[in-house]
């Protein structure tokens, strides 16, 4: 949603919430001037690095093993192929990941694993051919009608009400702080089920690159990828990535640390769970000042609703028609928020 949220130009600066590097490579593929990616985590950020080396030392092809969209039993041979380009630090924490290179990164992880415990229990409920059927559905009717004949059972949610629940999302590996500011969210199962059947039923499922990982553990095909694991971004990418500076800090400290008027996009994942709201007016306050004028932000929300408070209303203005049509059209399907706002800041201003 936020590659097509921020309106990315040739000249911007734009920062990005890393969170595995996906969504900032992206971005990387739209050609802004300066990306800063930007986590708290440095797990998250030695991934990106390890995203990085690979778009600079491979081929496409290699890269597409590399990361585990082709199969592959070169990796760690390619892993050593792309090693100098790291730094000493992440250099020397993947040198004790051969297994999960091995495997293919992609699918790595605790959240990725909680995804394989479901893909499992999946076809448990409804068997590796239904999955593939549904999978393989070439029209919104032919889906519907799958879905609601086959697909829709008792079982079907009954295991959502269980695997979604908020104690099963706890033992997957959700930190127990992202519950704190959850309100209006009952049924976690059923809150979840709803937006996968909105998925299942009212979106294209043959180009949906995350159903197809979280039901098959694969994408079904190389043009139903991400966009930066697409062939006509990788030069393109070769070029950007070297634009990218990896920051592993709190955010806000990294807002503080920018000048005045100086970055043209924003997207802040959905690190706003996390946040007690003063934390959060306080970060777009200061994604104000950071802004140039007309910036674009943007930032999604899983469980915990957040819109900017009506005290900063003379200060964005959202974009709510486009906002709601990206989170309409959003194949991850796990979102219930989007949120899209330009920043209202007079030229004058950024010319002083």
């Amino acid at each position: 949603m936020d590659y097509d949220a921020l309106q990315v130009q040739p000249h911007h600066t734009v920062l990005s919430v890393t969170s595995g590097g996906c969504n900032t490579l992206s971005l990387a593929a739209l050609g802004p001037a300066r990306l800063i990616a930007v986590d708290l985590n440095s797990t998250q950020s030695w991934l990106l690095e390890f995203k990085i080396a690979g778009i600079r030392r491979l081929t496409h092809g290699e890269y597409l093993e590399f990361l585990g969209v082709r199969d592959s039993s070169a990796r760690w041979e390619l892993y050593h192929a792309v090693r100098e380009a790291l730094t000493p630090d992440a250099r020397a924490y993947w040198d004790t990941q051969r297994s999960a290179i091995e495997s293919g990164l992609l699918g790595a992880g605790r959240y990725e694993r909680y995804l394989a415990a479901f893909r499992k229990l999946l076809r448990v409920i409804e068997g590796r051919k239904n999955v593939e059927r549904l999978l393989a559905c070439g029209s919104l009717e032919e889906q519907r009608r799958f879905y609601e004949e086959t697909w829709d059972s008792f079982r079907w949610r009954l295991f959502f009400r269980v695997f979604f629940s908020r104690t099963v999302l706890g033992l997957g590996g959700l930190d127990p702080r992202f519950f704190t500011y959850v309100n209006g969210v009952g049924d976690f199962g059923e809150h979840f089920r709803k937006l996968t059947q909105h998925m299942l039923v009212d979106l294209p499922v043959r180009d949906n690159y995350f159903l197809a990982q979280i039901a098959l553990g694969r994408y079904l095909d190389e043009r139903a990828v991400p966009p930066y694991l697409l062939a006509e971004h990788f030069d393109t990418l070769r070029q950007t990535v070297g634009r990218i500076e990896i920051v592993t800090a709190e955010l806000g400290t990294v807002l503080k640390s920018l000048p005045s008027n100086s970055v043209d996009g924003f997207n802040f994942s959905n690190v706003f769970e996390w946040v007690p709201p003063e934390t959060f007016e306080a970060t777009l306050r200061e994604t104000y000042r950071v802004a140039r004028p007309g910036a674009r932000l943007c930032y999604r929300n899983l469980l915990v609703r957040r819109k900017h408070p009506r005290s900063l209303d003379h200060l964005f203005t959202p974009h709510d028609e486009l906002a709601a049509r990206l989170l309409y059209h959003d194949r991850s399907f796990v979102y219930s928020n989007f949120e899209v706002a330009s920043v209202k800041k007079p030229a004058q201003e950024f010319e002083t």
